[in-house]
């Protein structure tokens, strides 16, 4: 079979390597998909869904601000099987010592033009009145949203398909050469550019990143409706997820337009096995009750888990790698990956095309990672 030359051959297709596909079809660029499963068959269809602003870092906030916007664009064209819906989001204080957070989160909020607003104990018990009673407050931010991450993720491998890329599965990529990758049968594919956005096994492919697997368990119930009404989370949920902790279990509970409900959130090191354990299981719902005392009432439909790409500083790592400026890497965007997807469809297509990018990537990029071609 005749070598055929793309302008990019992205590697991965979960939500992010849909994403970038998409917007360089969109653009014009020949690119071709290369994924070892099925599209979304790895941590995109094991995801919950939200679509919100997350600020544990400077970084990390002006990104998914960025992201939630383009969402706000995308979300007209999305099917319905995408389940989108603005349920809006609700940071929660657990204590009052806590609502200090609450009110920081609001005030970073305000000055970056994110719209927010405090509720206090009253108000909360409104909003959501099968919350523990006397819960001290919550920050409401009504422009978060919720997806289903495995649906989305084939909407854009069909509108990256519809524009001209080609998407290829069950190919898998064993290396990357100076101009092409070769696949596991032998075969070569040739590319100007290559982008390598295999989530936690981005280290196969590019040993120097500093990429992990961190495991999360979710519960998912039968139909409740109204039984939750909006996004919500502890405000301690950012500080859970810091990549430097080896464990963590936090509150946070997505409800469905099916009347079900997601519940997470845990984070584990425990290499790459998606075995669910039914000890985090129990513990995950034992924090949950803390927030909805009687959430142990509704039966559990199914339970799974899957693997998040943990990097180093909980924000992602984009752009050409160090002494290899054919290969680009999105990876390492752990648990906001379904919200900066979109985001970082953008950006590396911005990187690919040469083009000032959307917000400044300094924070990204390889090298602040002392990342360096092997």
């Amino acid at each position: 079979m005749p070598r055929v030359q793309y302008d990019a051959a992205v590697v991965g297709a979960g939500i992010i390597g849909c994403s970038i596909a998409r917007e360089l079809a969109h653009r014009g660029r020949s690119v071709v998909v290369l994924e070892a499963g099925e599209v979304a068959g790895d941590t995109s269809c094991r995801a919950m869904g939200h679509v919100g602003v997350y600020d544990d870092t400077p970084a990390q906030l002006a990104l998914t601000r960025f992201s939630r916007d383009l969402w706000d664009e995308l979300g007209p064209e999305l099917p319905a099987e995408v389940d989108f819906v603005r349920w809006g989001a609700l940071w929660i204080a657990a204590t009052e010592e806590e609502m200090s957070a609450v009110e920081r989160k609001a005030e970073l909020y305000a000055s970056v033009g994110v719209p927010a607003e405090f509720v206090d104990r009253r108000r909360l018990a409104e909003m959501e009145p099968n919350l523990r009673p006397g819960l001290p407050g919550a920050l409401w931010v009504p422009g978060d949203i919720v997806i289903d991450a495995a649906e989305a993720s084939r909407f854009l491998a069909r509108d990256a398909v519809a524009s001209g890329a080609e998407i290829r599965t069950h190919a898998r990529v064993r290396s990357l050469g100076a101009d092409a990758l070769t696949l596991d049968g032998g075969e070569s594919v040739r590319a100007e550019r290559f982008v390598v956005a295999t989530g936690w096994r981005a280290p196969e492919l590019v040993p120097a990143l500093p990429v992990r697997p961190r495991k999360g368990h979710i519960v998912l119930t039968t139909p409740r409706p109204g039984y939750v009404r909006h996004q919500l989370s502890e405000v301690g949920y950012v500080q859970g997820s810091n990549p430097r902790e080896a464990e963590s279990i936090v509150f946070s509970c997505q409800p469905r337009s099916s009347g079900r409900y997601l519940l997470g959130a845990t984070r584990q090191y425990v290499g790459s096995s998606t075995e669910v354990d039914p000890k985090v299981v129990e513990r995950l719902v034992a924090r949950a009750k803390q927030f909805l005392p009687d959430f142990d009432r509704l039966p559990v439909e199914r339970t799974w888990s899957g693997l998040r790409p943990a990097g180093p500083e909980g924000t992602p790592i984009l752009g050409p790698l160090p002494g290899r400026p054919e290969v680009v890497v999105a990876v390492a965007h752990e648990g906001i990956g379904i919200t900066t997807s979109i985001a970082t469809g953008r950006l590396i297509s911005e990187i690919l095309d040469g083009r000032p990018p959307s917000i400044p990537l300094e924070e990204f990029r390889p090298e602040r990672f002392g990342i360096r071609a092997n």
